[in-house]
């Protein structure tokens, strides 16, 4: 049986964070490990997933972010800084995430939301901060300590090539932006989840997307077709739904 559905960027936030929370190496995580949440909205929206957070303004678990058609920030007076969770209870906020950094072992989690992603699966973050931010401190001890990279990510956040990308920004740091000047970090080896992952992992299909784009508050918004047993699909569709009307990202 084929359906399809249509998600605007805060429905597939949802959608994703759902897909994050069901993945094995998480659940595995919240009864034995430790789980770093990055900054970010998707984040934010997975917060809730895991530990029963109620953000009504996603942008306070964040530090940098596109918003009024610029490179931007995050109110500092009301920003909420990175959770840290250990066996499915969160550290005192107190608790700096970077202080875990060096006790992290294999089947520990890092999850940090991307930028950019390409056909081939390879994602990019933006880093604003001269020191390259979150991933920038992050990226060495995870990925030699053998700890999970989880980048959770939309597909309004499609871009042609990461690579290609990278390598034409490299070397060189912009004289002049719309906004906060920023430069783009790829991130080889991480766990991508994005829409597809997050249909497939909860619902057992095949998912692919066909379109994107969208008017009137829907701008960003992709069509998805999925695959599988009538039960399957069924069961999709009427979750899905309970996610429609989700309300944009603040």
């Amino acid at each position: 049986m084929t359906v399809e559905v249509t998600l605007t960027p805060s429905e597939s936030k949802r959608l994703i964070a759902r897909g994050v929370k069901a993945l094995p190496s998480v659940q595995h995580a919240l009864k034995n490990n430790t789980i770093i949440l990055a900054g970010g909205t998707t984040n934010a929206f997975i917060a809730e997933e895991l530990l029963g957070s109620s953000f009504p303004k996603k942008s306070v678990y964040t530090l940098g972010m596109i918003r009024d058609g610029k490179l931007s920030s995050s109110d500092e007076a009301s920003r909420i800084f990175p959770y840290v969770i250990k066996k499915g209870k969160k550290e005192p906020e107190q608790n700096h995430w970077k202080e875990y950094l060096p006790k992290l072992v294999s089947g520990d989690i890092f999850i940090k939301g991307g930028n950019a992603i390409d056909h081939t699966g390879l994602a990019a973050i933006l880093a604003g901060n001269d020191m390259g931010g979150t991933i920038g401190a992050a990226f060495g001890p995870v990925m030699q300590r053998g700890v999970e990279l989880i980048v959770p990510i939309g597909l309004e956040k499609l871009v042609p090539d990461v690579r290609a990308a990278v390598e034409f920004t490299a070397g060189q740091h912009a004289e002049d932006s719309i906004g906060e000047q920023v430069g783009l970090l790829p991130v080889m080896g991480a766990t991508i989840v994005t829409e597809i992952t997050a249909l497939e992992t909860l619902y057992d299909v095949r998912c692919m997307c066909i379109a994107a784009g969208g008017t009137d508050g829907s701008e960003g918004s992709i069509v998805l077709a999925a695959k599988g047993e009538p039960e399957d699909t069924k069961r999709l569709m009427a979750e899905v739904r309970s996610i429609k009307g989700e309300p944009p990202v603040r």
